[in-house]
């Protein structure tokens, strides 16, 4: 039998995966070396270095530095494209025949390339970006909401660069009408997961928590909602815990001022712990964009999951989760919950659903045939 080869290009190095973004391709990495495929990665490193773990899941490694610099923020195509090309990588790309993913259109540059045409291509889209970063605009100081906004027009313009693509991988069902005009070859291919476990019901402890790469404005902006609009309103609720990657001075301040626990930078371990014992996960979000992976993640563990409407917009979440659009409607549920453990049923039909949907292996097939 032949040996399956393909390239992958990152927008960044896929390991640790303790954010959005990188989960989805770190676990879709792992299922595709499960399957048999032989990964040729090649990531754009803007500070998370080399990782030697990569090795044991890929047939080879390729760090390319990314360009952040000023000359790429005046360049007609998005910035988040520009900061990521390299004749390095084209030059390794022209060395087979071998397929090759761009994870997210911010790894695209070469798409167009008339050698590159001629591949079997797939692009994983991870959002509608130029929506992200128009809802990105409207939280943003006056500096970044002129370049969100500046972005989100290049990125609507640039988008039709999806067209040279053999097939589109869209994130949600949401996104497959958006993203067939350039395509008929467009499908879904749900987000990739960790293995489901088929773990006992595990008993929570008496906190609630909310957790997201903290240095995203969005993640930021719904901590800082919550805390404002749920904790400082109401008093005797169960504790917060906030946890995440670089937590901005604002946050930390606010955290401290109201007696909310804030856990900068956990580990993996530290973050699987905190979500399988938190009695109570809230999540929310003013953006409908992708798929929140965190949401995913928060509902393979024992504790209610409670999100606005917002988030699971676009997807088929609304009946594995509980949805509040209000501060008083979290705060109800939080009180309902304090002392009352995720019914047992509930747990298993959760457990089902993202078993049937969420099986990385089997949705990854899609590369074989």
């Amino acid at each position: 039998m032949k040996i399956k080869k393909i390239h992958i290009v990152a927008f960044d190095v896929p390991y640790p995966a303790d954010y959005g973004g990188v989960i989805d391709i770190y676990y879709r990495i792992k299922a595709l070396h499960q399957l048999g495929f032989k990964i040729i990665l090649h990531c754009f490193d803007y500070g998370r270095g080399d990782q030697p773990h990569l090795s044991e899941i890929t047939e080879e490694i390729n760090y390319y530095s990314r360009k952040k610099t000023v000359l790429n923020a005046f360049n007609k195509r998005p910035f988040i494209v520009a900061s990521r090309r390299s004749k390095e990588l084209l030059k390794r790309l022209l060395e087979d025949n071998e397929p090759i993913l761009f994870e997210g259109i911010h790894t695209t540059w070469f798409l167009e390339n008339k050698e590159i045409q001629k591949r079997v291509t797939f692009v994983r889209t991870h959002n509608i970006e130029h929506e992200y970063y128009t809802a990105l605009a409207k939280n943003a100081t006056y500096l970044k909401r002129f370049y969100f906004q500046r972005e989100a027009k290049k990125l609507k313009k640039y988008e039709s660069i999806l067209k040279f693509s053999k097939k589109i991988l869209c994130i949600r069902e949401g996104d497959l009408i958006h993203f067939s005009q350039y395509s008929q070859n467009t499908v879904i291919l749900p987000a990739s997961l960790p293995e489901i476990e088929q773990k006992g019901f595990i008993l929570t402890e008496e906190f609630a928590l909310f957790n997201g790469k903290l240095s995203v404005s969005e993640n930021e902006n719904a901590a800082i909602w919550i805390i404002e609009n749920i904790w400082v309103k109401e008093e005797n609720l169960m504790p917060l815990k906030i946890a995440g990657m670089n937590p901005s001075e604002k946050l930390i301040a606010l955290a401290k001022k109201n007696g909310i626990t804030l856990i900068s930078n956990p580990s993996k371990v530290e973050m699987d712990l905190l979500q399988s014992k938190a009695r109570v996960h809230v999540l929310v979000s003013d953006q409908s964009t992708g798929v929140k992976l965190k949401l995913l993640s928060a509902l393979q563990n024992s504790g209610h999951v409670l999100t606005n409407s917002t988030i699971i917009e676009g997807t088929n979440l609304k009946d594995v989760s509980t949805i509040c659009n209000s501060p008083q409607e979290f705060i109800e549920k939080i009180k309902l919950y304090k002392n009352k453990e995720l019914d047992i049923n509930e747990f298993n039909k959760r457990v089902q659903f993202l078993k049937a949907n969420f099986n990385t292996v089997e949705n990854c097939k899609l590369f074989i045939s």
